[in-house]
């Protein structure tokens, strides 16, 4: 269906004379439709994965004797598959009505309010786990098994290390400058993110608008 689609798509723009053609108008909302749905499944997915990834490290962490840092890695992304599920469900609200060019403006504008919303939640989201990650390096040799005891051992064990309380007062003071550090290029990293996983369709869908503009020009 997609190759046929866009085989008439592409003659479509090519032959000026079959744009009066009344087909033309539903092949082109037809394209739009299936691009959208297409992205919508790919976001679905990004949600599984998301809670999958939660469900895995819960059980990984807690397998590994830190179950406290296990629920926290966990309730980070839950948290973001909450966020993602409430942003799809704001997109499925869009319907191709009457317009095909006011049904992908109505996706643009979501995706827009989308980003912004994400970009914020990643400004915290991306330095918590950073912590929750330097963490579970810390108190587990669960990534580390060769250096035997954890690493929270091997360094309170250390007597050149400045410890206050049993705290690693350096090491503590470095995971949270770097925290703050990945806060401050959060927006690139959900801008990378965004292009590698939906580059493609969203350059799609961008190059859709664009023609149905031209042609109301």
């Amino acid at each position: 269906m997609e190759k046929s689609i866009e085989n008439i798509w592409k003659k479509g723009f090519t032959n000026r004379d079959l744009l009066s053609i009344p087909i033309i108008e539903n092949i082109k909302s037809l394209k739009s439709i299936y691009t959208i749905d297409k992205f919508k499944k790919m976001y679905k997915l990004n949600i599984i994965g998301l809670t999958l990834t939660a469900v895995i490290i819960l059980l990984a962490f807690i397998l590994g004797g830190i179950p406290f840092i296990g629920m926290y890695m966990f309730t980070l992304f839950i948290s973001m598959a909450i966020v993602g599920l409430k942003s799809l469900n704001n997109l499925n609200q869009i319907n191709i009505g009457e317009s095909n060019y006011e049904f992908l403006k109505a996706f643009d504008n979501w995706l827009n309010n989308s980003n912004s919303k994400i970009l914020l939640v990643y400004k915290i989201w991306i330095p918590l786990f950073f912590i929750g990650f330097a963490f579970a390096l810390l108190y587990t040799n669960i990534f580390i098994p060769f250096i035997g005891e954890t690493l929270i051992d091997k360094i309170l064990n250390n007597e050149n290390m400045f410890i206050v309380n049993k705290i690693p007062v350096f090491w503590f003071l470095g995971i949270i400058i770097i925290a703050i550090v990945l806060s401050y290029f959060s927006s690139s990293f959900y801008k990378i993110e965004m292009k590698d996983v939906y580059g493609n369709i969203l350059g799609e869908i961008k190059q859709l608008l664009a023609e149905v503009e031209e042609l109301r020009s």
